[in-house]
């Protein structure tokens, strides 16, 4: 069984209304699903990435390591109700947060904001689609979403460092996210062991 992809560049073409009913029963039986072809550039989500784990390196991982989580280990304390996970989370819209962050270099600001954008725009095409799917009117989730100054998006950074103890976490806890469209940019140039995501909301 794999997951439902859906490929963006079938939409303009015959394979449209099979790409759409595709979406549709990804919306309805999975409530997930990869998206293809989506029109974000790949070499910024990879810089983005980049810049991300090299964050993680010089201002997190130390923190973390001598953190309440980390030191559960050494107290031999019940490790059952811990999510293993470095975080950080950024607010784009309605009003764009980022500079507000002092450690996070330019260079990742500048890429992050960029990506935004970009990402914005994949969410607003799904929210339509899916609103033709259901016989809405294309803006209906998207207003069904926004405040008096419009959408929020934000991004949760998440690493997930190698744990000296895996067998007594399970990594995250069962959860469900928060938001409308969550998009997930998964890091896949490292091992699962130390592996990172960005989920936008």
């Amino acid at each position: 069984m794999s997951i439902p992809t859906i490929d963006f560049s079938k939409l303009d073409g015959e394979e449209r209304s099979k790409t759409m009913a595709l979406l549709h029963h990804a919306c309805e039986k999975w409530g997930f699903f990869q998206i293809e072809n989506h029109g974000v550039d790949k070499q910024l989500m990879d810089k983005v990435k980049q810049l991300v784990n090299q964050h993680y390196e010089e201002n997190m991982e130390k923190n973390f390591y001598s953190s309440e989580i980390a030191k559960r280990f050494e107290d031999k304390s019940d490790t059952r109700d811990i999510d293993w996970e470095s975080t950080f989370f950024i607010w784009h819209r309605p009003e764009n947060k980022i500079n507000g962050y002092s450690n996070l270099s330019e260079e990742l600001r500048i890429a992050m904001d960029a990506y935004i954008d970009q990402l914005i725009k994949v969410a607003e095409k799904l929210s339509e689609l899916m609103c033709e799917n259901l016989g809405l009117d294309k803006e209906h989730i998207k207003e069904a979403f926004s405040g008096d100054k419009g959408p929020s998006v934000g991004t949760k950074v998440a690493k997930y460092p190698k744990c000296p103890r895996p067998e007594l976490v399970r990594g995250l806890r069962e959860h469900t996210d928060a938001g409308g469209i969550i998009l997930l940019l998964q890091d896949d140039q490292v091992p699962v062991s130390n592996s990172s995501k960005m989920a936008n909301g």
